[in-house]
């Protein structure tokens, strides 16, 4: 008892219980031999619990150092490193589920890095035993162990570590498990109850310390987002504030462009469309045109970062900005584009507006001209015509404003919409000029070039009977003026056309009346027949008739005007009388 007091060993106890024996007699032995086994048990009682106590310890300066870790990756690292120390086994790794795969992320006392990173399905090995049985296991030698399916590649790293004897706990938060812990012996070796349960133990607080560190960092994460987030706010408020201050000043796509420009601290443009690239995007070009040809609103190459400009579904353009992209210059063109696209909208709305207004100055100028001579000039001047010069005043159907005002007029030329038409007024001394400039797919009457607002509406109203004349005679597409329009320029006078009829009546009358009473076309008989060049059986086909009906319309016409029409002068003058009458008919009196 005195050595026990004295913290003998069990090495010296027991070599104290054999000089003892040797020493005295064998009436004493017995009672030596007693004495002595329950000294040995008590050393190994005390012992245990002497053990037991630095381990307990031990796990509460643990349990109180993993919570002031609060790097993930470190405090993986200290729990392996602190199961490996008190358990004194030579390998300690751990690892996280991951959905239903198990990661082994930190190894300790590790002969070979090839355990870490490996991936093991939670239905496979020791670790889909304990995972799914939320439960330590334990095997004294792993590599012949049939207890559960062995995986090549985990198998391969513990050959290469010389694993033995395996103990693995899980990492439980409640009812879920986090991950596990290993402590492995390169030698066969059976797990005490009381190693399993430090084992567990320190898993325990392992899994809390985890847990709150990870939450930690979550929480760390998102703040910093938020606070990303705010200053990215506040930044685009800012823009926003400076942007809309440009557009409310009236200062145009190009005072925006210059704005973003100097946030951005790149050269910024606007190209509306990629035939018009500015000279200072020639070197990246290529670029601008990958962003043109993208469907995306917001594309990024290795010289340009653009972003595309619309308003109401329509493409309008894109801004470009030049060198390398940032999510700041890519957030800058986002907010700033509907800037541009709410500056072009205004822009083109102004426009529109004076488009319109210099077109109803026009118009009211030749359809309602001035009366005094104030008048006449304050029509010329809105309507953007110079008083000392003549026009030519063209009406165009069949044609669209912008490819008329593509044409290469004089300057001083006005262009206007009037209807389905547009009107154009040419500054101009002959209207054969003025003809051969138009190069449209359109009908074109011309009028002859004239001055003062009078008389430009008389022009006015030539251009339109001219196309009007034109569209009759089925010649659409074709661009005159009155004098071009050779006899069918009578037309064009209502005291020749009441001449026309004065000669329809006089030289065709009887038969225009027959006709009317019988219901038989002798005048159109008579046309065709002429223009046939007097062919009987061509004439009967293309009217629908026999050829003795034919001859019977015929003696009919010799019979009510005479046969003097058979000679070839007069029947020239009925054949150019009759287109005459025909579209004066179509032209409407």
């Amino acid at each position: 008892m005195h050595m026990l007091l004295d913290d003998a060993s069990a090495d010296d106890l027991d070599a104290y219980r054999r000089r003892l024996v040797q020493e005295s007699g064998s009436e004493l032995s017995a009672a030596i031999e007693q004495d002595a086994h329950a000294a040995l048990r008590l050393r190994t009682l005390l012992d245990q619990r002497w053990q037991r106590t630095i381990e307990l310890s031990a796990l509460n300066d643990i349990a109180v150092r993993l919570p002031t870790v609060r790097d993930d990756r470190l405090l993986l690292q200290e729990v392996v490193d602190q199961a490996r120390r008190l358990l004194g086994v030579d390998l300690a790794y751990m690892g996280s589920v991951y959905d239903q795969t198990f990661v082994i992320e930190v190894t300790s006392g590790a002969l070979t890095p090839s355990l870490l990173g490996i991936e093991l399905s939670l239905d496979e090995g020791l670790v889909g035993l304990i995972v799914r049985g939320r439960a330590p296991s334990w095997t004294p030698d792993y590599q012949s162990e049939p207890a559960f399916r062995h995986i090549t590649g985990a198998d391969s790293a513990a050959q290469a570590e010389n694993m033995r004897g395996l103990l693995g706990v899980p990492l439980r938060v409640g009812d879920h498990v986090i991950g596990a812990l290993f402590a492995c012996k390169r030698q066969e070796r059976a797990f005490t109850d009381t190693e399993i349960a430090l084992l567990s133990a320190l898993a325990a607080h392992a899994a809390m310390a985890i847990t709150n560190v990870r939450a930690l960092e979550r929480a760390e994460s998102l703040n910093a987002e938020l606070t990303s987030r705010t200053v990215e706010l506040e930044q685009t408020l800012q823009w926003d504030r400076t942007l809309t201050q440009v557009v409310l000043a009236g200062g145009g796509v190009q005072r925006l462009v210059h704005e973003v420009a100097s946030l951005s601290g790149k050269p910024t443009y606007f190209v509306a469309d990629i035939a018009s690239v500015p000279d200072g995007l020639s070197a990246v070009r290529d670029d601008v045109t990958a962003v043109f040809e993208s469907d995306s609103d917001h594309v990024t190459t290795d010289a340009v970062t653009g972003h595309r400009v619309a308003a109401a579904g329509a493409f309008l353009g894109v801004l470009i900005s030049v060198g390398v992209g940032d999510d700041e210059t890519r957030l800058l063109l986002e907010r700033a584009s509907p800037a541009i696209a709410l500056s072009l909208a205004a822009e083109r709305a102004a426009g529109e507006a004076a488009r319109r207004a210099q077109d109803a100055f026009l118009v009211d100028l030749l359809t309602h001209p001035a009366q005094s001579a104030d008048g006449e000039r304050r029509q010329l001047r809105l309507a953007g015509l110079a008083f000392e010069k003549s026009y030519c005043i063209a009406v165009v159907e069949d044609a669209a404003r912008a490819s008329v005002r593509n044409i290469g007029f004089p300057a001083g030329t006005v262009v206007a919409e009037h209807g389905s038409q547009v009107l154009v007024a040419v500054p101009a001394t002959d209207s054969t000029v003025v003809c051969q400039a138009f190069g449209v797919n359109a009908t074109v009457g011309v009028s002859e070039p004239v001055r003062g607002v009078d008389a430009l509406a008389a022009a006015y109203v030539q251009a339109q009977q001219t196309v009007h004349v034109l569209k009759t005679l089925g010649r659409d597409g074709e661009v005159s003026s009155a004098r071009g329009l050779g006899i069918y320029r009578i037309l064009l006078s209502h005291m020749a056309r009441e001449h026309l009829d004065e000669l329809t009546e006089a030289q065709l009358g009887p038969l225009l009346v027959e006709q009317n009473k019988r219901g038989v076309p002798l005048v159109d008989t008579l046309s065709t027949y002429l223009a046939l060049g007097r062919h009987h059986a061509a004439t009967a086909a293309r009217l629908g008739v026999h050829v003795n009906t034919l001859y019977q319309r015929l003696d009919a016409v010799d019979r009510l005007i005479g046969t003097e029409w058979r000679d070839p002068d007069k029947a020239l003058d009925l054949q150019v009388l009759m287109r005459l009458r025909r579209s004066a008919d179509l032209l409407g009196k």
